[in-house]
């Protein structure tokens, strides 16, 4: 059988991350909290070296691009698996579907420290190594890295896994950068250009005096616009509603109030504050069990047209 070649974009070979030197560097959960504080609510200003610190503006691009284009990507986190705190478990399907088999023939825990890459994220990476913060010395412009084609892995044990993994698909970048594995095979898109413009639909929906164009394209007007943006995510969601989950920093707004109390208005005992902690979390997941839905604790398309056309 020939062993296939990793799958190549236009102009990502002109740039190598060092991946296990990025992962390293992600701070711990409680680093990440502790650095909160110190930080300006705007991309920018970030200085601290988690790229998690984005994980609200990340989720509603990605709720965007998912609107675009129907479940263009896919979550992982059903799966057996355990992930970093900066990890968003995002694949495209062929490789979510990869993903599932390799990790059942093996039978037993992947360790996930990295997978798909959002701009904002991407964008944190590329200002710390412009400003050498965080002991990052290069790393790929956004809409330039592998990381961002919702194809990408860094796994614990990639010699344990590289057999299950090869077998379904996926290959391993080699020994300049071991945690490092592509999905190769079929029935996936580039998609990076579509997070570009789930941005500029998002940016312009919250700043219609300072609209771009909506092309796609990743150039230094959208990166002026990204660094400008707020880490928390922005107050008017764009062509979809968002899809609510807990991550760290919590998302928060005028969305999860409204859950919280259609949630108080069914029943359930929480307290409204319009952050989506641990209690809303069980709470929606009390819900789910009640109504015979996927119990993830996740408020997504199936959970709110419940929820929301009931009380």
């Amino acid at each position: 059988m020939t062993k296939p070649k990793a799958i190549t974009y236009p102009e990502l070979e002109s740039v190598f991350e060092p991946c296990h030197k990025i992962n390293q560097i992600e701070e711990t959960e409680a680093e990440f909290s502790r650095s909160l504080a110190g930080d300006s609510v705007l991309l920018e200003n970030v200085t601290s070296c988690s790229t998690a610190i984005a994980n609200g503006l990340s989720q509603q691009i990605i709720d965007e691009m998912n609107t675009l284009v129907p479940n263009i990507l896919v979550k992982f986190d059903n799966l057996n698996v355990r992930l970093g705190a900066a990890v968003f478990p995002y694949l495209q399907r062929a490789a979510h579907e990869a993903l599932a088999h390799a990790i059942r023939d093996r039978g037993t825990i992947m360790s996930i420290n990295s997978a798909y890459r959002t701009i904002p994220q991407q964008l944190i990476l590329f200002n710390h190594a412009r400003e050498r913060r965080c002991g990052i010395t290069i790393a790929a412009r956004p809409g330039r890295s592998n990381h961002q084609s919702g194809l990408a892995l860094d796994i614990d044990d990639a010699r344990g896994w590289r057999p299950y993994l090869e077998r379904h698909g996926w290959h391993w970048l080699g020994h300049k950068d071991p945690p490092h594995f592509d999905y190769v095979r079929g029935g996936t898109k580039d998609i990076r250009s579509l997070a570009v413009l789930a941005f500029q639909k998002l940016w312009n929906k919250n700043n219609p005096k300072d609209r771009l164009v909506e092309d796609s394209i990743y150039g230094l007007q959208v990166e002026a616009r990204l660094n400008r943006s707020p880490l928390k995510g922005f107050g008017v969601i764009g062509t979809g509603a968002r899809t609510l989950r807990l991550i760290n920093p919590l998302m928060q707004g005028k969305d999860v109030r409204e859950l919280q109390e259609a949630l108080v208005k069914a029943g359930f005992s929480l307290t409204v504050d319009g952050f989506y902690g641990t209690e809303t979390e069980l709470a929606v997941k009390r819900y789910q069990r009640q109504q015979g839905l996927l119990v993830d604790g996740i408020f997504g398309a199936a959970s709110r047209k419940q929820l929301l056309t009931n009380v």
